[in-house]
């Protein structure tokens, strides 16, 4: 009998391949903490372009992660004879949770940033209405 394809795919038959496996994937996770801007950590108003307002790279991780998800069910749903070793049926249970985890983690942080930055832009547009409705105000005065 023929082995399955899905099984076929999970058999890695050395350790290293596994770690490089991993490595890469972590890697290439992460949009939201590689390209985007953090607020700054203090608090108040911040200027246009000072951080990243859009949800772009948290949607791509979470599309990306939900991706990983599938794949560290199936992994984890897998039996221990699908492996040749009981090390790479944990090392491949691990590493699916722990590239999950990734993009998981990317995700979250990414959506937090763009709101909070989008709060704190908002503030600033705030604060620079109220200032020129000021300077109107005073100059109304003036006349």
């Amino acid at each position: 009998m023929a082995e399955q394809p899905a099984r076929r795919f999970l058999r890695i038959r050395h350790g290293s391949a596994l770690a490089a496996v991993v490595v890469v994937a972590l890697l290439s996770s992460g949009c939201s903490m590689l390209f985007m801007r953090r607020p700054p950590r203090a608090e108040g108003p911040v200027a246009p372009g000072d951080c990243t307002r859009s949800v772009a790279a948290p949607v791509i991780d979470g599309v990306v992660g939900l991706g990983h998800l599938g794949q560290a069910a199936a992994i984890w749903g897998e039996s221990r004879d699908a492996f040749d070793s009981d090390e790479a049926w944990d090392g491949f249970r691990l590493g699916s949770a722990v590239i999950a985890g990734a993009f998981a983690v990317s995700t979250i942080h990414g959506l937090e940033w763009s709101a909070e930055c989008r709060r704190r832009s908002t503030l600033s547009e705030r604060a620079i209405r109220d200032h020129l409705r000021a300077l109107a105000a005073r100059q109304r005065g003036d006349r």
